[in-house]
């Protein structure tokens, strides 16, 4: 039975450590207007800020999420299958705070020609 139960809190932190990229490593915030931010410390400054400020939006949101609890296995597996939607939802979040500051959240292979394609709309 401790087996078993050890079993239910290791597997939710394997599950983790299989997923080897973040978010932040396979996506890019565009900028709608097609500037790059990078190398400039005034764009920089303010994706920062406005970075900030929406994660603050996605926290408040968060708070108000319900807890899950669970036990065993079984109970692991269900959570875990619960917490996608939150998660999800939170990300939505920031995507539309971000999009109300003027950003834009693109795979990374693609954030050069997405803002290429903004410079080209200006």
């Amino acid at each position: 039975m401790k087996a078993l139960r050890a079993l239910g809190f290791a597997l939710p932190l394997a599950l983790a450590a299989c997923q080897t990229t973040s978010l932040e490593e396979r996506y890019y915030w565009v900028r709608t207007d097609g500037q790059r931010a990078s190398g400039d410390p005034k764009l920089e400054t303010q994706f920062e800020i406005d970075r900030t400020v929406c994660l603050g939006e996605v926290q408040k949101s968060a708070t108000g999420a319900p807890m899950i609890y669970y036990e065993g296995l079984s109970g692991a597996i269900t959570a875990s299958m619960m917490q996608i939607p939150q998660q999800q939802a939170l990300l939505d979040i920031m995507k539309g705070c971000m999009a109300g500051r003027g950003y834009l959240l693109v795979p990374k292979t693609e954030a050069e020609a997405v803002a290429a394609r903004f410079r080209q709309q200006r």
